[in-house]
């Protein structure tokens, strides 16, 4: 098998995107073969097609900052599924992390097998300031042609790979004011983990000055002003953050979602909300938060339709939500009494049955369920 450097960039979107697209300009312009993903990727619709560029490449080079490592303590998080599917096939690891990444990360979030492994790597460190000096070391130190077994990606996948490598290669050069600001991006976002929010906020505002394209600084500005009581302030940034980037915006649409709650607008954080489950089905925290604003508005069967979900997709909700659920099902009983005094018992028995999931003590509850469901089937009979 013929000897081969090309490389695989695993990163974590929302905290280095300009970051990793710098890395992939660099590495195409060393003539060095790589790939990234820059699709949106949620955590339950995670790709063959990144699989098997892994499989198809020797080098696996994870990009480690403020950020990146965090959500892999969730079940099913891509970056911790890419961590792990190149482990499993052995391939050659070489870390990269900037100055403000923080390698207790690497234990903290990591499952302690892949924390062993990531960690046996020399890590090298990528200052932004001096970028190119650092990248044409990591060229000539380590992406070294190896005869490494490899699998060759299907046919149809090289062409999806092909177009996407093609937009690529469009895009115009990340600058060092960009870089400069996933420096001040970083650095902000750690000041806020610290709860330094002063500093955070002054960082990201610089973020942003040499980068107004940076999505993620508006969107965590946003969270600060809000924070601090300035809801028009997040709203503006949130507002940005979506304009930016549409289509990679479920957790702006529900930081935005928050805020309008925060206003009072109820009816506008559901509108937030909605538009966060469906660009991303499995948002937990917009299910949450979505029922909360119904149960405000009254709207307990939709309430209870959206707390029944965020527990489906996150179990650990089930003790938090038992003593909203224990009063939902108090208003489907009593719905359940309305309808069977109207004479529609097949409604009757649906809201008891909803009343039992809601709470499978409710004595009450069945005893009305098993006299209604003898009727109905006495009527049928006649």
């Amino acid at each position: 098998m013929a000897e081969s450097n090309s490389v695989f960039i695993s990163y974590r979107r929302d905290a280095s995107a300009y970051l990793t697209l710098a890395i992939y300009q660099n590495l195409t312009a060393n003539q060095i073969d790589s790939f990234y993903d820059i699709e949106n990727i949620n955590a339950g619709t995670f790709g063959t097609r990144i699989l098997n560029q892994i499989a198809g490449r020797p080098y696996f080079m994870p990009i480690l900052t403020p950020g990146t490592l965090d959500r892999c303590v969730n079940a099913g998080d891509w970056v911790l599924r890419e961590l792990e599917h190149a482990m499993q096939l052995r391939r050659v690891f070489i870390p990269l992390h900037t100055p403000e990444f923080d390698s207790a990360d690497i234990d903290r979030y990591l499952p302690a097998e892949v924390a062993t492994f990531l960690k046996r790597h020399n890590m090298m460190k990528v200052p932004l300031d001096y970028f190119p000096d650092a990248m044409r070391k990591v060229c000539e130190r380590f992406l070294i042609p190896i005869d490494l077994t490899i699998r060759p990606v299907p046919p149809s996948e090289a062409v999806i790979v092909a177009r996407q490598t093609a937009s690529l290669n469009e895009l115009p050069p990340v600058t060092q004011d960009q870089l400069n600001a996933q420096e001040y991006f970083e650095r902000a976002l750690v000041a806020q983990n610290k709860g330094n929010l002063t500093a955070a906020l002054a960082d990201y505002d610089q973020a942003i000055r040499l980068n107004p394209q940076l999505v993620e600084a508006f969107s965590n500005r946003g969270v600060i002003r809000k924070s601090k009581g300035n809801l028009e302030g997040a709203i503006d940034d949130y507002d940005e953050a979506i304009r930016l980037d549409p289509l990679h915006a479920a957790a702006y649409y529900n930081n935005r979602g928050v805020a309008r709650k925060a206003q009072g607008d109820l009816v506008g954080a559901i509108a937030n909300y909605d538009a966060a489950i469906r660009l991303n089905p499995e948002y937990v925290n917009a299910y949450v938060n979505r029922a909360v604003m119904w149960e405000k508005l009254g709207d307990i069967p939709r309430a209870a339709a959206d707390y029944k979900q965020a527990k489906y997709l996150d179990p650990k909700y089930a003790k938090s939500f038992a003593s909203r659920e224990l009063k939902m099902a108090e208003f489907f009983f009593e719905r359940a009494s309305e309808h069977k005094a109207k004479g529609d018992l097949e409604a009757a028995i649906a809201d008891y049955d909803e009343a039992i999931r809601l709470n499978p003590q409710y004595v009450d509850a069945y005893n009305k369920r098993a006299a209604r469901i003898i009727r109905t089937a006495i009527k049928k009979k006649r």
